[in-house]
């Protein structure tokens, strides 16, 4: 009986050891295990999307920022020509066409316009009536490398351009370029003018350089769509130069543009246009006296506050110079450069003794 017993016992076993043995080699015989790995992701990781400048570039006019600019032309230097805004001179020829417009006092508080083209090729056919220069006038032109166009001069004008070597046109001295229109029943001084065939030919003959220096080339940015400003809405701006002249410009919010009235009319040129801009900028400056008999006067043109208007709305700037040939920049009121709206812009040079009396609403 326990041989028996013995026996079933050592079958068992004999069995229970070769199944174990036939699953060892079932399982040695399988592949071996591939490390665990991540499943490739079903979608790329997103990329950072290509930024926009929000100002414009190209082929765009250094002055007004409108683009489909002459490739020809965007490498040529601006021409800046003396306009008077005496009552005398009134209705002027071409101040509805030039790219910016800059005026000032004079003597006795007459104003003066600076109209300033990024080409001579822009010039209309008649500009003027053309009148003399100031030494204020001779630093703004060489502050941006152009070309100035005048009839005769101030003594501490004609002593600037002669210091700084001004490329200049003077109808003192350059008769052929200017003509007087006979049509007029004022002094003669009140009727000179010239015209863009004249002045580009005046370049040529006195071999001026015609292509801007690099360090002007960009004098101003431009916003690349029109841009309302910070410090509230202006419909209307009221600017006093003086007794003599003081201007109102009423925002036209379909055209976006302000139109321009002088001493309570329309301020029209010869044919009729009514002078109007996108943007007006207005600097205070102080003005002094140089004492001498004829009354002229003096302007720091260093640095100072002003405003800029455009889109109908304003914001408070700074605007700065410093020396004679530098370039005159804006600056909105934490210090950046400032940006403007793409189109002619208006620079009023206003005395600070009348920033009180300038009225934004």
């Amino acid at each position: 009986m326990t041989k028996f017993k013995n026996s079933v016992f050592v079958k068992f076993l004999s069995v229970s050891l070769a199944l174990i043995f036939i699953l060892g080699a079932f399982t040695g015989c399988g592949k071996k295990e591939e490390p665990a790995t991540t499943a490739p992701p079903t979608t790329l990781p997103p990329t950072t999307a290509p930024t926009t400048s929000p100002y414009l570039s190209g082929n765009v006019n250094p002055l007004t920022g409108e683009a489909n600019y002459s490739e020809e032309i965007l490498n040529n230097r601006p021409v800046m020509v003396s306009v008077e805004n005496h009552k005398d001179a009134r209705p002027q020829w071409g101040i509805a066409s030039a790219d910016i417009v800059w005026e000032m006092v004079v003597e006795g508080g007459i104003t003066r316009m600076l109209l300033m083209f990024s080409d001579a090729s822009r010039l209309p056919d008649k500009i003027g009536p053309t009148r003399s220069a100031r030494h204020y006038f001779v630093e703004l032109a060489e502050g941006f490398d152009a070309i100035f166009v005048h009839f005769g001069g101030s003594p501490q004008a004609y002593s600037a351009i002669k210091q700084q070597g001004t490329d200049n046109i003077d109808g003192m001295y350059a008769g052929s370029t200017f003509s007087r229109d006979s049509s007029r029943s004022v002094s003669s001084e009140h009727r000179a003018y010239t015209t863009k065939d004249k002045v580009a030919a005046a370049i040529e003959s006195k071999k001026f350089r015609t292509e801007i220096q690099e360090d002007y080339k960009s004098p101003f940015k431009f916003n690349a769509s029109p841009k309302a400003l910070a410090g509230g809405a202006c419909t209307e701006c009221v600017i006093p130069f003086s007794n003599y002249a003081t201007y109102t410009y009423q925002y036209n919010a379909e055209e976006k543009l302000y139109y321009s009235s002088l001493n309570g009319a329309p301020f029209k040129d010869d044919n009729g246009t009514q002078q109007n801009f996108t943007n007006i900028i207005i600097c205070y400056v102080t003005v002094t006296s140089l004492g001498d008999s004829k009354g002229r006067v003096t302007f720091d043109l260093s640095d100072g506050s002003g405003k800029y208007i455009s889109n109908g709305t304003y914001q408070d700037i700074t605007w700065k110079k410093g020396e004679y040939t530098d370039m005159l920049k804006l600056y909105d009121a934490d210090g950046n450069e400032l940006s403007l709206n793409a189109g002619r812009s208006y620079f009023a040079l206003v005395p600070d003794s009348k920033e009180a009396s300038t009225v934004i609403s």
